[in-house]
């Protein structure tokens, strides 16, 4: 008995001297990659939600009616998408939503390293790659506020990125262009959740503060562009917008 106790004890001390250079690897692996560590950790979340939580990506319990449904509606009805498409589509749908939150932990992962260090943009950015930022699985009341974020959280990356440059006096890497593009992905994330146009308003509010009309100028253009371009495709798709604008 005393030679079994002997046996397990080793193997545990064993197992103890391996385990710590392992951990010493995975955290030197961290520090010196900490956006790839932190992608690795939120596809391996996502992994095993999609494929073991049927509600990941349920909406249908606190959905609002929203621009973005009734746009998702119309194209359901064009490719012949009903509810008893089966158990594969639902598996598609959610893994799709999961690589969408993937562009959003991105996102809020490069924002935060642009206004701290790169150890507490990895500790902020942890808290979306855990609670998954989805509809009625997360932080996120609907999918119009989830599938626009990512698209606000990537303008406003732009524009903060580009004040940074000229907060260093970088400004021959400035372009208006840059403007320009965030405009129109912030654009875009206002036609898909209209909630987010006070959003974008205080960006434009902030650039004037910091005594940047041109870019604030630009990133107006971009957001125009955008919902006229939006407006366009949903005459096309018959879509009335006004039916789904209600606060």
């Amino acid at each position: 008995m005393f030679k079994k106790r002997g046996k397990n004890t080793n193997n545990f001390v064993s197992l103890h001297f391996k385990l710590i250079p392992m951990l010493e690897k995975l955290k030197q692996f961290k520090e010196n990659h900490p956006f790839t560590s932190l992608m690795l950790i939120a596809i391996a979340v996502r992994i095993v939600v999609v494929i073991f939580v049927p509600g990941f990506g349920s909406n249908r319990e606190v959905q609002h009616t929203t621009l973005f449904i009734g746009f998702l509606e119309k194209m359901k009805s064009i490719l012949g998408i009903g509810e008893s498409s089966g158990q594969g589509l639902m598996l598609l749908s959610r893994a799709l939503y999961a690589t969408v939150s993937l562009f959003t932990v991105s996102m809020i992962y490069r924002i935060c390293d642009l206004t701290s260090n790169k150890q507490n943009a990895w500790l902020l950015a942890l808290i979306p790659t855990c609670s998954i930022i989805m509809p009625s699985f997360g932080i996120i009341e609907n999918a119009s506020a989830f599938l626009g974020l990512p698209l606000l959280l990537y303008g406003a990356n732009v524009v903060l990125r580009q004040e940074v440059l000229r907060q260093n006096n970088l400004t021959e890497n400035v372009h208006r262009t840059s403007f320009l593009i965030a405009g129109i992905m912030m654009g875009l994330g206002i036609s898909v959740w209209y909630e987010s146009a006070f959003i974008v308003l205080s960006i434009l509010i902030l650039l004037l503060v910091r005594r940047n009309p041109k870019g604030a100028l630009m990133t107006l253009i971009g957001i125009v562009i955008a919902i006229i371009a939006v407006g366009i495709l949903l005459w096309a798709l018959s879509v009335n917008p006004l039916k789904y604008i209600q606060l």
